[in-house]
């Protein structure tokens, strides 16, 4: 898609809901998910939980399996994912696109099923914070408020004191499209890896980069 389309998105919207892992960082490049897991399944003493690389699948079974043990799964899971940010990889281009928001007076809200934990600790880390007005993220154990339901995106939206149909989120993941659309938001997909580009024109975003970089200058005055 061209950048005129890049152009006509930022031109109907006034503020940006933008994706942690993927739009900001690698979150996992040091710490990989499988390792995440396994850690998080040794820590809570699971023996009967699935085999998986993915850790929120294992926040789900124990939501959904221990109720009761949940909570700590969540914390244990954010203590995890705040030691991974630490040596998180930045995104090229990310920490232009948080200045260029800025300076532009286009506010931005951080939102992302990752912890809110290792969100700010990584904005902090890396003196992004003063370019962001919050974070959206996550700070409950339950895991259907994750996206793809619109939960943190529609809170996202009060922090910002605006209708969410004016922001558009910028995403990596189909999640994130999905999360948008049932908002209401517009939405900037970020086809990252190869074949994405192809798996999000089916779920049809308002219009699909391939560079962080080029949302820097592309209609970002208001």
């Amino acid at each position: 898609m061209s950048n005129d389309a890049l152009a006509a998105v930022l031109a109907r919207t006034s503020a940006v809901l933008l994706d942690f892992d993927g739009p900001i960082c690698s979150v996992f490049s040091a710490f990989s998910p499988a390792a995440v897991a396994e850690e998080l399944r040794a820590r809570l003493k699971l023996v009967d939980a699935p085999a998986t690389n993915e850790p929120f699948d294992i926040l789900a079974y124990v939501a959904r399996s221990e109720p009761s043990a949940a909570a700590r799964a969540e914390a244990e899971l954010a203590q995890l994912e705040t030691h991974a940010v630490s040596r998180a990889t930045p995104t090229p281009g990310a920490t232009a696109v948080l200045h260029r928001f800025s300076e532009s007076g286009r506010p931005v809200v951080v939102v992302s099923n990752n912890s809110a934990l290792s969100v700010r600790t990584y904005l902090d880390q890396h003196d992004l914070a003063r370019h962001v007005v919050g974070v959206s993220a996550r700070t409950e154990p339950d895991p259907n408020l994750l996206k793809p339901h619109p939960h943190l995106l529609l809170q996202a939206a009060e922090l910002l004191n605006r209708s969410v149909r004016d922001c558009v989120m910028v995403g990596d993941s189909s999640t994130d499209i999905q999360a948008a659309q049932a908002a209401g938001a517009r939405v900037i997909a970020y086809a990252n890896k190869p074949g994405k580009r192809e798996r999000f024109e089916r779920l049809r975003p308002d219009t699909i980069i391939d560079d962080m970089s080029e949302l820097v200058g592309v209609g970002t005055p208001l």
